[in-house]
């Protein structure tokens, strides 16, 4: 049976933090007025820039007896803004220096009825908001119908095996729907705002040229703005761990403390596994790793494990408990290890595997169990590694 796995329903919105790049203009025209349904008068409004660890105040207001406020809120640059009323009744909006945006929705539900006007990108932005919206609940109902009959189909194999291949085609379809209306989204907006919450959802590894793509086109439209530095820093180290790329390179200590390097390896296949002995999925993920090294270490393959252990006897004695008889390295640094920049996984998480060729290229990354055994054996088997 295949498993069903279906994704979050949510936006990622990209954020960032701001420097002396974008310099804000105090004598803009700026204005944000509005108008709440679901009464509110008197209630306080807050506008905030959407930064990377937090958002930051710029300006309040209270809504009027008649639903009505105004802001002229100065500093603002071209990004993404929160209007809040409180902490889980907001409105994002992406918003510049010289627009007069208008915004309306029900002051009770806020984040799910408010429409905007005097702003290209919230308008695009919310376009994209409303589709993903309608996409991501179609999937889930499709997941919650899944889950009703396997409950009735009980651990009958035959039933749920029909039942997968049944549910799989029609949320195969919502996916496919989904990344053709984003990629298009992208294509018409090459350089707007709303873009860097659009390609978000796409697969790196699957999408890398958009990601690029859009990151020249903002580069070039908006070449001060701390936003797309950011999304820029971001899109380098996408790339520099690109499926074809060739693997970076790793210098750590090995177990007896000796500066192991990863080009050693070059002209063997290699699984680097980032795992610690602290994290359980990748204790759960270890047998299968040493399944396959057994399988194929006499066949020009080897694994390369990266600990982000901090502890060195904890380390040593998970190496020697799980039976890791490859080289095995650590700067004994957890998280700040620079190994995690390196190779950004730390929005991944670990365990997290990377695949290289002989010849020192990424083949793929974060392999499931049941994919691993053959791509090493296509990699081993073949003429042109």
């Amino acid at each position: 049976m295949k498993r069903i796995f279906i994704a979050v329903a949510c936006i990622s919105l990209f954020a960032a933090c701001h420097n002396g790049n974008n310099t804000p203009n105090n004598t803009s025209g700026f204005e944000l007025s509005g108008k709440f349904s679901g009464g509110g008068a008197g209630v306080a409004l807050f506008l905030e820039r959407m930064d990377a660890e937090n958002n930051a105040h710029l300006d309040s207001t209270k809504i009027n007896g008649d639903g009505t406020f105004t802001f002229h809120t100065k500093g603002i640059v071209k990004g993404f803004y929160r209007l809040r009323i409180t902490e889980s009744d907001f409105a994002i909006l992406i918003l510049d220096s010289n627009e007069k945006v208008h915004i309306t929705g029900d002051a009770q539900f806020l984040g799910n009825t408010y429409t905007a006007t005097g702003s290209p990108d919230t308008k695009l932005f919310l376009d994209l908001n409303q589709y993903s919206r309608i996409n991501y609940g179609k999937r889930d109902s499709l997941q919650r119908f899944f889950q009703a009959l396997m409950n009735v189909a009980g651990g009958n194999k035959k039933k749920v095996d029909s039942l997968s291949t049944a549910v799989e085609g029609p949320y195969d379809t919502l996916v496919e729907r989904q990344v053709r209306y984003v990629l298009g989204f992208l294509k018409a907006n090459p350089a707007s705002f709303a873009s860097l919450a659009a390609v978000e959802q796409l697969t790196p590894d699957k999408y890398i040229s958009y990601y690029t793509s859009l990151d020249s086109s903002l580069s070039r439209a908006y070449p001060t703005s701390s936003y797309v530095k950011i999304f820029r820093e971001k899109v380098d180290a996408l790339n520099r761990v690109a499926i074809g790329a060739v693997a970076p390179e790793l210098s750590m200590p090995d177990t007896n403390g000796t500066i192991f390097n990863l080009s050693n390896l070059r002209g063997k296949v290699v699984l680097i596994d980032f795992w610690a002995s602290w994290c359980g999925p990748c204790r759960e993920a270890l047998p299968n790793v040493v399944k396959v090294y057994d399988k194929f270490k006499d066949k020009n393959f080897t694994v390369l494990s990266v600990s982000l252990d901090k502890d060195k006897d904890a380390w040593l004695a998970a190496i020697h408990k799980f039976h890791l008889h490859w080289t095995n390295i650590s700067d004994l640094k957890y998280w700040d290890s620079k190994a995690v920049t390196l190779y950004n996984f730390k929005e991944m998480g670990i365990p997290f595997t990377v695949l290289v060729s002989a010849n020192g290229k990424i083949v793929d990354k974060n392999i499931s169990e049941d994919d691993l055994e053959n791509e090493v054996a296509n990699l081993v088997g073949s003429k042109k590694m």
